[in-house]
């Protein structure tokens, strides 16, 4: 406990799936931990510099426990922090507690795994999870075959968890709005036949809410606000979201269930009776070999049940009678406790290497599981449990709120990362959208019958532009409460008879949205804001023009482009993975509640005078895009026309090199790339910038452009 009293230290991940991880790990290793080191006080005490976890893989993740007070008396720092939010603001590091880094790890994700992250926000494992699907990056320049869907069941919390994931610029997630108790099954088109099949994951994470007993290090209302009541209100939840991922997981595959608590009856309680549903067809993975410098306990198997007058109960029976209902039986260590290997579980305590507490456990699955249904000999009270209709659940509409008012989010781990990042990117579509799909030229939108998008107009700055360009948009579905109008298949084995709808053209979601008592803004709205996923001809204008303006190879899959607005002006295309694009097109992709999902590839340019396209690229899509550029719109930079292009807004071509000046005056006005050569500069930089008349424009925003002038003085010195 005296641990616990003590501040947790800070701890950060540098993005192991960039090419530029180990030029970042050496900038730290060799420039800033010395500086740091040589820092001393008045009471002669050295200051702590950051130092890495023994246990994260490459000498990637650090930590460093540095006050408040040593910062701002330190100019180093000072400097180590600002460049840990420059580089955190574009995506090269990501601020996490450290315990919170060891489930992605374990889930062993790989590259063209189709995950599912079943309690996703704030989005820290979320974020580790995309690094892994694009390990492969940095060894094939090819887009990304994986799959990673992150749900979680509050708006708000998705739409942080979108601000988080964002930063890795990925094509391949799809963020949904769904209770994860009730999350849906989808039929996707698969294999060279394109049989409809329903998905299931490679690897599940289920970081279920919990009572946060494991965060006293940093959330200090636990040591006031805890009470035994919240373990035993959250057991069935838990139990029931760790059911669901484990029937959507393929055969073989594994699941990860994790909490920040050290509570039995939140951890091998629900593991025990989970392991009891499944009829041996989960079981629990042996991990004591993986991350060997990690200090581990195994989890427990015998423990005791406190009611919540306070007092041990050795079993339900022994609980008052009027009172047994709102105990679960489950909560109480089964007869055959030793033969489930409760002891592969792992538990984290933070007297062990100076981090938060947190339990995990990892399943693998080794046969359908088509039955949960007798859970009437583990709940006492039927009334709280779904034991009406087990093959088909329907949604409890009070399980949404439910959820996270028994569950704060300041007891995540991660909660805070995201306070010292901008929340104002009000680019991305932070609502529930409809999928459309459609393979039209956004010249033809307008013939289709679709929802209003109120749309801002925005001035052509690129350092604001692309976050400002949709943030007036009115989003009256902030603070919804959202009731389902779907069912729940409980096995996908017992799924192919059921009748899907949404054979139409056209696939449009439906949700009743009923507004909370306190939220005076909603009025009667009734209905969630709308913005569709449309999928843009491959051969119409649009594209035609960007292809033959940038020489676009044919290896360049442009049949996952689409638009986000039915305006026949599209402001921005985005692109999305393969897989993403046959989720968005399933059938039944109406029974997904899509937050956002895609990356903007290109940003259509108002100019004053005349262009051959309208379109430039997007900073945020422009490493994936450049392989497939003809090398007509790229110009090579030296480090010197790079600071030059660094040192002020626009600066004239006539700054710069005769050779650069030549083959700038050689180009029409426009979009071009930057690419300054990584043999004679270490790592490629590779730079969207428009090409004035008389002047270069770094499309970059503020944030970007400022990482990149302190990377450029740390690597390339």
């Amino acid at each position: 406990m005296e641990v616990n009293k003590t501040t947790l230290p800070t701890s950060f991940r540098i993005t192991g799936s960039r090419s530029n991880a180990f030029e970042l790990r050496n900038v730290l290793v060799n420039v800033h931990v010395p500086e740091l080191n040589k820092i001393q006080f008045g009471d002669d005490n050295k200051s702590e510099a950051p130092r890495s976890l023994p246990w994260y893989p490459d000498e990637l993740g650090w930590q460093h426990s540095a006050p408040r007070s040593t910062i701002k008396k330190s100019p180093a720092f000072q400097n180590f922090h600002k460049w840990l939010v420059a580089e955190t603001e574009v995506g090269n590091i990501s601020r996490q507690e450290a315990v919170s880094m060891i489930p992605p790890l374990l889930l062993d994700v790989k590259p063209g795994h189709w995950v599912l992250d079943m309690c996703a926000a704030p989005g820290s494992k979320t974020v580790q999870i995309i690094e892994a699907v694009h390990a492969n990056d940095l060894q094939d320049k090819t887009i990304p075959s994986g799959l990673v869907i992150a749900n979680d069941a509050d708006l708000k919390r998705s739409c942080m968890l979108v601000h988080q994931a964002k930063r890795l610029k990925s094509p391949c997630l799809i963020v949904t709005n769904h209770d994860a108790a009730q999350f849906p099954g989808v039929y996707v088109k698969q294999g060279l036949t394109e049989e409809k099949k329903p998905i299931q994951f490679d690897r599940i994470l289920a970081d279920v809410p919990c009572s946060g007993d494991g965060t006293l290090r940093k959330n200090f209302l636990i040591w006031k606000n805890w009470g035994i009541g919240s373990a035993i209100g959250l057991h069935y939840t838990q139990v029931k979201i760790l059911l669901r991922g484990a029937q959507l997981a393929k055969e073989s595959g594994r699941i990860v269930y994790s909490t920040c608590s050290m509570n039995p009856l939140e951890n091998e309680a629900v593991v025990a009776e989970v392991l009891r549903r499944s009829r041996g067809n989960l079981q629990l993975v042996d991990v004591s070999d993986q991350l060997p410098q990690l200090i581990r306990a195994p989890g427990v198997t015998t423990w005791k049940v406190m009611s919540k007058e306070n007092k041990w109960v050795d079993k339900l029976e022994d609980i008052d009678p009027k009172y047994q209902k709102k105990y679960a039986k489950s909560l109480w260590p089964p007869a055959d406790v030793g033969q489930l290997n409760l002891e592969r579980c792992m538990r984290i305590y933070p007297h062990f290497q100076d981090t938060g507490a947190f339990f995990i456990a990892v399943f693998q699955k080794t046969g359908p599981i088509t039955d949960i249904s007798s859970i009437d000999d583990s709940v006492s009270n039927k009334n709280a449990c779904d034991t009406e209709d087990a093959s088909v659940a329907e949604t409890n509409e009070n399980d949404i709120q439910t959820f996270y008012e028994e569950t704060d989010m300041s007891n995540d781990p991660d909660a805070t990362i995201v306070d010292d990042l901008s929340t104002n990117d009000a680019a991305d579509n932070f609502c529930v959208v409809p999928i459309k799909r459609h393979n039209v030229d956004s010249s033809k939108h307008e013939s289709h019958k679709c929802p209003k998008v109120e749309k801002l107009e925005t001035k052509v700055e690129p350092d604001e532009e692309d976050d400002n360009q949709m943030g007036s948009q009115k989003r009256t579905c902030e603070e919804p409460f959202i009731k389902l109008e779907t069912k729940v298949e409980n096995d996908y084995n017992q799924m192919g008879s059921q009748k899907r709808a949404c054979e139409e053209p056209i696939i449009k979601l439906e949700i009743k949205v009923e507004p909370d008592e306190d939220n005076s803004q909603m009025g009667s709205q009734k209905q969630m804001c709308e913005e569709p996923f449309i999928f843009l001809d491959p051969d119409g204008a649009v594209i035609s023009q960007i292809r033959e303006y940038y020489g676009l190879s044919h290896e360049f899959p442009t049949d996952q482009l689409l638009v986000r607005s039915v305006n026949e002006r599209n402001k921005i295309l985005y692109f999305v993975s393969e897989p993403v694009k046959r989720v968005l097109q399933a059938p039944d992709c109406s029974r997904l509640r899509v937050v956002n999902s895609g990356i903007k590839v290109f940003t259509r340019q108002e100019a004053n005078e005349p262009i051959k396209c309208e379109f430039r690229f997007n900073a945020e899509g422009i490493i994936m895009i450049y392989p497939y550029v003809s090398k007509n719109r790229v110009v090579n930079f030296s480090l010197d026309d790079l600071k030059i292009l660094l040192s002020e807004p626009t600066p004239l071509i006539d700054r710069f090199d005769e050779k650069i000046q030549k083959r700038l005056k050689e180009l029409d006005m426009g979009c071009i790339i930057i690419y300054i050569d990584p043999c004679k500069e270490r790592d490629a930089i590779i730079l969207p910038v428009w090409r004035a008349a008389v002047s270069l424009n770094l499309l970059y925003r503020k944030e970007e452009r400022r990482a990149l002038e302190l990377r450029v003085s740390n690597f390339y010195q």
